[in-house]
């Protein structure tokens, strides 16, 4: 055994990198894990789609979990001191591309749905979007039939073209959607200090998300690129779909962070008063252009409330001559139906 290990050629730019891509992939995977049971046991009035959906990556992301660690295991186990077998491709490491891919749709997707609510149902930058995510996940289907009929890593350099426009599309497709998110949100300014507030959070966060994406597929062109006889590219191409996994979960799991704390999991609040009970519904928020008597580039803001109290107290808040503020509502949702939480995920 010790004689046939040391006839074996260096594997740390190449096995080696796959195991710490298979290791870093696992981590993600329990992070992932963690926010979905977070999320089933937090968000339960959630719509059926979204839980499907939710529950969907996270079955997709655990069978390419399953199929990156086959591969690592044939390798690096089944096949050791075999150096041979290491130009043959295992069938696992590139069916993972399909699961990996359909995250990534699904994930996109998702997002999406939120800008062409957002934008008032803006064809012609949603088709733009829908565009560049189709394209993503068709080139890596055929990347996918053409790489199984090549059978090793030797002859996988003739398809290189397709997987850096994998690369390629997936990090513009990310960056038009953070970008698309980020611009319906600041002309959907209202003036206001505190919904202000909460929009600049929704803006750092869709900065954040799509940027860890989008770098990660751009490392991976990169990597493609100028080490092509290297598995470094693959490190971060079998991540890629744990952090989409991942940034759907917080953008689901962080709506009530993401309005300032405000409220809780009903989206109503009642204020307990000396004599009696002041209650508010939350502020709807609805998309740009919804509403029409206000600025078509801002956000619709209605307060509604309800009040229940003794006449006492209706008389002092005469005297007082208060109304419901700012500080007695709560951020609702964007464009979509009411829903049950204080505000529906981008």
């Amino acid at each position: 055994m010790v004689s046939s290990a040391t006839g074996l050629p260096a594997m740390d730019n190449t096995m080696g990198v796959l195991f710490i891509g298979v290791v870093l992939a696992m981590g993600l995977w329990g992070a992932g894990s963690v926010q979905c049971y977070y999320y089933f046991n937090r968000y339960t009035k959630d719509e059926w789609w979204m839980k499907t959906l939710v529950a969907w990556v996270w079955v997709l992301d655990t069978v390419h979990q399953g199929l990156i660690t086959h591969s690592a295991y044939t390798y690096l186990i089944t096949n050791y001191g075999n150096p041979v077998f290491l130009n043959t491709i295992v069938d696992t490491l590139l069916i993972e591309v399909m699961f990996n891919s359909l995250v990534v749709l699904s994930v996109q997707t998702f997002f999406v749905m939120r800008i062409w609510k957002l934008s008032h149902k803006s064809i012609p930058l949603v088709v733009i979007l829908c565009l560049l995510v189709a394209a993503e996940f068709v080139v890596s289907i055929v990347y996918l039939v053409k790489a199984l009929q090549l059978g090793t890593f030797t002859n996988l350099p003739k398809i290189v073209n397709l997987s850096r426009s994998i690369n390629i599309f997936g990090a513009a497709g990310d960056v038009a959607i953070a970008m698309s998110l980020i611009w319906l949100l600041q002309r959907s300014r209202t003036g206001f200090s505190r919904s202000d507030s909460i929009i600049n959070r929704l803006i750092m966060f869709s900065m954040n998300t799509g940027l860890l994406t989008s770098l990660d597929a751009v490392l991976s062109l990169i990597t493609i690129t100028v080490l092509p006889n290297t598995f470094v590219y693959i490190l971060f191409y079998v991540t890629v779909s744990r952090l989409y996994t991942n940034s759907l979960l917080a953008t689901l799991n962080n709506r009530k962070n993401l309005s300032g704390g405000l409220g809780d999991s009903s989206g109503e609040e009642s204020v307990s008063l000396s004599q009696g009970r002041f209650r508010s519904r939350a502020v709807e928020i609805d998309a740009p252009g919804m509403s029409k008597n206000t600025n078509p580039h801002a956000l619709s803001i209605k307060v509604n409330t309800e009040t229940e109290t003794t006449r006492d107290l209706e008389a002092q808040n005469g005297k007082m001559g208060r109304t419901p503020s700012e500080s007695d509502t709560e951020i609702a949702m964007y464009g979509d139906r009411k829903s049950d939480y204080p505000m529906n995920a981008l």
